[in-house]
């Protein structure tokens, strides 16, 4: 349009296109604003225009801030003065910069000249700034294209027929596709959306474009290479012409995903608890009474068959509460450096036999060592589990395989399981159908299985990894997991002395000691009544002096009005009120050559769970039999209190 040509325009006219690029602005603006990316205008003098929300926190400064600063005075660097200077002069982006600051930081720079509508106006400079301390090291040869240093495309299309008519941005470097295919493929639009997607998405965007302003959509595109990206986009419609903004929220999408299978995963762990508690309580009275009525019952008594089919089906619900507790238990190792190519060459082996017949394990090396901080046994253990596990309920299996990586998380979420860093992947993925999405969902949920099922394992698995730090992705395409944990430096090589071999020693006799009475006075404090006269009859029975109270408060009390010496606590771990630790505390204060024996079936202590007790202390898990019980009472008994 000629300069003539607009001044011949209405006022009327001229306003309402003025509105229009102004409503245009402010879209921009707001879509930049959001970006988790920091960006940053500069005017021709390198003086801040304009900051969105990701820069402004990057470097806890605020608008009014930036508005009286140059680039210069946020980063005093040279380079990036004259990166911005051949920006203007060749029109283009060259390479993402590099730049080491003064506190130890790693920035990542990517500049971009902007068109201004004004073709003589002065130059603007659009510039990315990405914190990447502490991720791995980026060579040249993997930075990527000036067209896609900000992670996000922008496009146009016509409101009517939905046909693009521009696309700039990170079009090949976000679904695979150059901005050509875009542009050259009618029905580019819809077929970008996956096609359990589609449906829905267009029929939104159909409705959106009919009311006209804007909306937002989040839905999963099929990328070049076949593989599933979540995409959030945004569009504004005005007229005849759509505008959006498509930016890729897979790792976004991932980490909630693995937030909510954690959350879910905890309250479980909950219940399981609570459920072995409320479970095993009556259990033990069931089964030491039982046991007790089969020892009054003569061998040809017709009793002692029904007494032992009960005393069987205790058997069996023990054994399910010893998996609930099983699964509530903390079980990790503490991680050590563990160079997860070489773990995984170690077990070339054993891979085949585990993953099946027919079907071919692949091993993909990584160019360079991967360490993670794990335990490695455990690590093995897990990997061989996923793996075995994957057989189950499983169609058109044939190859699976396994490969690590670096891989550096930039997304920040307030309550993810990952946060922001580098972290060590173990991905074992194979060509068979998809999971739906319930069964994925609940894939670490199985605390209870079969004889043969790995389900548990798995479980455990996802428990162990948690703990270590780390989390276990599963694959939406194909079918899959990815070990995710913290990243390790590698273990210095330091040469091994040479030692001789040690003597063996010398072989004694040992002596048997004569069986003296046992007379020992032992303090049981149990809260449950049935438990506690339970226990009772049999320590009596095997006499030894009891004195019993059914709270800490009340075991205390007695201990000190007791005028004799109490040789053993027997305690239940969980009291009301004062818990048995507690209890076992304030007693030494007193008796301070007292023997613990803690009894529990749940405890939500994790020195407990770990096995850390007090020195001269036992542990007893419920629910057990009555001579395991007599067993760990002698055993607690004869045990020496370290110095």
């Amino acid at each position: 349009m000629e300069r003539t040509d607009f001044e011949q325009w209405k006022a009327k006219e001229v306003a309402r296109l003025l509105a229009l690029v102004e409503t245009e602005r402010r879209y921009y603006q707001e879509m930049v604003a959001v970006l988790p990316v920091p960006l940053v205008v500069l005017s021709a003098d390198r003086s801040i225009i304009s900051a969105n929300r990701a820069f402004r926190q990057t470097f806890g400064v605020r608008m009014e801030e930036l508005r009286r600063k140059t680039i210069e005075q946020m980063l005093p660097y040279p380079q990036i003065v004259e990166r911005i200077r051949d920006v203007h002069t060749s029109g283009t982006a060259p390479r993402d910069l590099f730049i080491e600051t003064e506190d130890q930081r790693s920035l990542r720079l990517a500049i971009v000249p902007i068109r201004n509508w004004d073709e003589d106006g002065d130059a603007e400079t659009l510039l990315m700034v990405q914190d990447v301390t502490g991720f791995a090291p980026v060579s040249p040869a993997k930075i990527s294209a000036p067209g896609a240093a900000i992670p996000a495309i922008v496009w146009q299309a016509d409101a009517r027929t939905l046909v693009f008519k521009s696309v700039s941005g990170a079009a090949e470097g976000l679904l695979g596709f150059p901005a050509s295919h875009w542009l050259e493929t009618p029905q580019y639009f819809s077929e970008r959306i996956h096609v359990d997607d589609r449906a829905g998405t267009m029929e939104f965007y159909r409705s959106a474009i009919e009311r006209g302003g804007d909306a937002s959509a989040e839905f999963r595109s099929t990328s070049s290479t076949g593989n599933v990206i979540w995409c959030r986009e945004t569009i504004r419609v005005i007229e005849d012409t759509v505008t959006g903004v498509l930016t890729d929220v897979t790792k976004r999408k991932q980490l909630e995903q693995q937030l909510l299978t954690a959350e879910r995963s905890d309250a479980l762990q909950r219940l399981s608890s609570r459920l072995a508690h409320d479970l095993n309580n009556p259990l033990m009275i069931i089964t030491g009474y039982g046991e007790e009525m089969l020892h009054t019952l003569q061998p040809e008594d017709p009793l002692r068959a029904d007494v032992e089919q009960i005393l069987g089906a205790t058997e069996r619900i023990s054994g399910i509460t010893g998996q609930l507790l099983g699964f509530t238990r903390r079980l990790a190792n503490p991680p050590q450096p563990v160079d997860l190519g070489a773990l995984i060459t170690s077990l070339e082996a054993r891979l085949p036999g585990v993953a099946g017949e027919s079907v071919a394990v692949a091993i993909s090396p990584a160019a360079e060592p991967v360490w993670a901080s794990a335990d490695a046994a455990q690590l093995e253990s897990i990997v061989l589990a996923l793996i075995a596990a994957s057989r189950e309920d499983r169609e058109g299996r044939s190859r699976v395989t396994i490969s690590v990586s670096n891989e550096a998380i930039f997304e920040q979420l307030s309550a993810a399981t990952l946060k922001a860093g580098l972290y060590a992947c173990l991905t074992i993925h194979d060509d068979g159908h998809p999971l739906d999405a319930d069964k994925r969902a609940g894939m670490f949920e199985s605390i209870l299985g079969a004889k043969d099922s790995h389900a548990p394992a798995i479980a455990r698995a996802y428990a162990t990894v948690r703990a270590w730090g780390g989390d276990i992705a599963v694959s939406s395409v194909g079918f899959g997991y990815t070990i995710y944990l913290p990243h390790s430096d590698p273990i210095p090589t330091v040469a091994k002395p040479v030692t001789e071999p040690a003597a063996e020693a010398p072989v004694e006799t040992p002596v048997v000691e004569p069986v003296e009475q046992v007379r020992e006075t032992i303090l049981l404090v149990e809260d449950e009544g049935g438990i506690r006269a339970l226990v009772r009859k049999i320590l009596r029975r095997e006499r030894y002096n009891v004195l019993e109270a059914g709270s800490a408060e009340e075991a205390l009390s007695l201990a000190q009005s007791h005028p004799g010496h109490i040789d053993l606590l027997l305690t239940d771990v969980m009291l009301p009120g004062m818990g048995g630790r507690e209890l076992a505390e304030g007693m030494r204060k007193s008796v301070a050559d007292v023997k613990v024996l803690y009894v529990s079936g749940y405890t939500e202590d994790e020195s407990v769970r770990a096995g850390a007790f007090p020195p001269g202390s036992k542990f007893l898990q419920k629910p057990f039999t009555l001579s395991v019980l007599v067993g760990k009472v002698r055993e607690a008994l004869d045990a020496e209190i370290p110095a």
